[in-house]
């Protein structure tokens, strides 16, 4: 029997879910023109300037409430909830062959936003990562394909979700069946502290932890084509800063660890973790709101307000490194079920 606080999981699950096909829809709109009164950048201020917007944020502040409601995840674990399946347990290995994937999957997927600005584009591209979602949970044990793995927004939920406000039910996993050791969701993050880890782990966590921050960076010096065959013809300029901010901020991570004492490696990458996000905030900030000249989601135009522009970004970047450096509050996601057959 399914409790109250479930049912109120599944509802969220199902709001969330409707409004991801919606969205898809909206984003076909932009190209195909089924409600041709919208705008036809409306799907993708939606999805850039709201959920990807925001996604950072609740990826930091309360990442096991995405996790719990997030649609590909759902997408994902819609075998398991009809008992069906393969249900293959992977090796500690492979597990970490996996999020290796996961984290090239990012770097590789992320800059290719600067060619294909589409909605026909985006939906199509969600599309398929929906349908590798789909397969990775048929195939594999619970979370362990997509969700803790091969997911390339898992790479990042690991690196913000260090410190979330609360630990919440585990609202996909009934049970725990030990799909993955360690359980993200359900034990401290551990990312910050690499000194641990098998040296394919330690590579994984040293290009994410250590290059992010410059690769957010490189990520924001890249101008949008509007045409897409221009954009295309221009793919090494779109991943050359990009790539560039990367290895230098590699090299900088690198530098700090060999300055200070292991017992200090998480504070240092606690500090990268922080200027990912700042960095990503402090560009983007502008443009959704409408300062400097950009037009902001839905229209939105707040340039006589010019002057606060700065400060806004200031008072982010001083939240984000108190959220994430200076806050003791260090929880898991969310809270184990209990073992299967126990």
């Amino acid at each position: 029997m399914i409790d109250k606080e479930m049912k109120i999981w599944r509802l969220l699950q199902v709001i969330l879910y409707l409004s991801g096909i919606l969205l898809l829809v909206l984003l076909f709109n932009d190209s195909l023109r089924f409600f041709p009164s919208l705008d036809d950048n409306f799907g993708r201020d939606a999805f850039w300037n709201i959920l990807i917007f925001s996604a950072p944020f609740l990826f930091a502040v309360i990442p096991g409430v995405w996790r719990n409601i997030c649609p590909l995840s759902t997408t994902s674990l819609m075998t398991r909830y009809f008992g069906v399946g393969k249900k293959i347990k992977q090796s500690k290995k492979q597990d970490e062959l996996l999020f290796l994937i996961s984290i090239l999957l990012l770097y590789l997927i992320v800059p290719l936003r600067h060619v294909e600005t589409s909605g026909f584009s985006v939906a199509s591209g969600l599309v398929i990562i929906a349908i590798v979602a789909f397969i990775m949970g048929y195939f594999f044990q619970g979370k362990s394909g997509w969700c803790s793995r091969l997911c390339p927004v898992y790479p990042v939920e690991r690196l913000y979700g260090s410190k979330p406000l609360i630990t919440v039910t585990n609202a996909h996993c009934s049970s725990c069946e030990n799909c993955t050791s360690p359980c993200p969701d359900s034990t401290v993050s551990d990312i910050h502290d690499v000194h641990h880890e098998s040296r394919l782990s330690q590579f994984s966590n040293y290009i994410l932890i250590g290059g992010f921050p410059g690769f957010v960076w490189g990520w924001f010096q890249v101008s949008d084509f509007s045409n897409r065959t221009e954009g295309w013809s221009h793919l090494g300029e779109v991943y050359a800063m990009p790539l560039l901010g990367l290895l230098v901020s590699i090299a900088v991570y690198w530098q700090l660890r060999q300055s200070f004492t292991k017992k200090d490696y998480s504070k240092i990458s606690l500090v990268f973790a922080a200027t990912a996000i700042s960095c990503y905030y402090f560009y983007r900030i502008p443009a959704v709101l409408g300062f400097s000249g950009h037009t902001g989601v839905f229209g939105l135009d707040l340039s006589v307000y010019e002057h606060y522009q700065f400060m806004l970004q200031f008072v982010v970047t001083v939240f984000f490194f108190w959220w994430i450096v200076f806050r003791k509050k260090i929880i898991s996601w969310e809270k184990r079920p209990k073992y299967k057959n126990c």
